[in-house]
């Protein structure tokens, strides 16, 4: 049973071919219906022997059961018989629903002997369903055919519709609390003396992206730190970390990882400066306040794959640089003149900001500033490397190098020793905290 279902499936595929040369062939006279069927499946196994692969299993259809139950005299093969029905369709599964009702009229015509029973005697058993009316045509489609609903829910409650926009702001910091001990015998060949430095460090951002054009970083860097001190008779602790610098970078993209950018630097100190066993003030808050801005070219930085070195570079041809003394009696030491509190001048500015993970534990971050009028030059050059113990414990080393020859009484004094190159290093272990 099995391999004439297989046989019928590849038969339904070209038995309107077959059907058309079985009408022009007629069988012989003394051949008997059974002959003539076996003739035919015959054929149909030889073309299935001629293809290239046959289906294990035939896919089931509804269409063919006509065919495959008892024979049964059925009233579409009499109506397809004896009306114009157009057999010229395209469609292949009408060729072959209109071969197998082909096929069940010449049963009827040659062998009525094996019909044994109608369609009325199957509706009567209530083997098929007549509650399908509907004649469904290739051109239906399965929309047309389904009832129309609503698909708006209904709610009890008012809906309340909230929109929400997205949050470019990004706001990050870190701070430490780091702590160092030095301590030199009384005999050491190069002098010196025992002291303890701590620091504090707090940095904090909100940066605004719009991740198409406009950037816009804030900064904000505070750094204080003491040192004891035995040569001082007047104070235990001098300041040794001593800043406290605003950043404001804005940008507006040119192209790819270009931005035409405004930098504004506003840099001044938190405590004041004394000069050594006394009570003259050198320095303290606003004085000095140096304050750059610079309308420049920005480009990002962001190389490795997991972007491990990112930074941003500044380049101004011309940016303006203001030098302001707060305190009157403070001016002089500064080179300026007396009866003025500020200095202006201008030239090329160059910054570079950048923060290389060079592995989990470890982070190196670095600031290079250069500014010049091109009659004195200040270059500095931050360096700090954070190495990662726990969580909270880190270790930090600070290496600052700067170069400044713009004070014109430093230059016209014996205090640079004939070079204007200045460096502070520092290597100390706290905590550390990140948010």
């Amino acid at each position: 049973m099995k391999r004439l279902t297989i046989l019928f499936c590849i038969c339904m595929m070209t038995l309107g071919a077959n059907c058309a040369v079985t009408n022009e062939t007629t069988a012989p006279a003394d051949s008997s219906l059974l002959n003539g069927y076996l003739q035919i499946l015959n054929a149909m196994a030889k073309q299935r022997d001629s293809l290239n692969s046959v289906a294990t299993t035939p896919v089931p259809n509804a269409y063919y059961y006509q065919v495959l139950s008892q024979p049964t005299l059925f009233n579409s093969p009499l109506h397809q018989m004896m009306s114009e029905t157009d057999l010229t369709s395209t469609d292949p599964q009408l060729q072959r629903i209109y071969a197998s009702r082909k096929m069940l009229s010449m049963l009827y015509a040659r062998a009525p002997q094996l019909v044994t029973q109608t369609e009325s005697d199957i509706m009567a058993q209530t083997a098929i369903r007549s509650d399908v009316n509907d004649i469904v045509k290739t051109s239906d489609k399965l929309a047309d055919k389904v009832a129309t609903v609503t698909l708006t829910p209904t709610m009890d409650e008012p809906v309340e519709v909230i929109t929400r926009r997205p949050n470019f702001w990004k706001f990050t910091g870190n701070s430490s609390l780091q702590f160092a001990q030095t301590y030199i015998s009384d005999n050491w060949y190069k002098g010196g003396e025992t002291n303890w430095t701590g620091n504090f460090d707090l940095t904090l951002r909100a940066n605004y992206n719009d991740q198409r054009k406009i950037t816009w970083e804030n900064t904000l860097d505070a750094q204080l730190g003491f040192q004891t001190t035995g040569t001082d008779e007047k104070r235990t602790f001098r300041p040794s970390h001593n800043l406290l610098r605003y950043t404001f970078n804005g940008g507006y993209k040119a192209w790819k990882n270009w931005y035409y950018s405004l930098l504004i630097i506003l840099q001044t100190q938190i405590a004041p400066n004394y000069q050594r066993n006394t009570d003259n003030v050198t320095s303290k808050i606003l004085s000095p306040l140096e304050v750059t801005v610079a309308p420049s070219m920005k480009w990002e930085i962001a190389w490795g794959k997991k972007k491990q070195f990112t930074g941003q570079l500044n380049v101004a041809p011309l940016a303006m640089k203001v030098l302001y003394v707060h305190d009157d009696d403070l001016v002089k030491n500064f080179g300026l003149p007396e009866g003025k509190n500020q200095k202006t001048t201008f030239g090329p500015n160059i910054t570079l900001n950048t923060t290389w993970k060079i592995c989990k534990q470890i982070t190196w971050t670095n600031r290079m500033y250069w500014f010049s009028n091109f009659d004195y030059h200040i270059w500095e050059w931050e360096n700090n490397i954070n190495l990662s113990v726990t969580k909270l414990i880190s270790a930090n080393l600070h290496l600052y190098p700067r170069f400044d020859n713009s004070n014109a009484n430093y230059r016209s004094g014996e205090a640079h020793d004939g070079t204007y190159l200045m460096f502070k290093e520092l290597l100390s272990l706290g905590l550390t905290y990140s948010f």
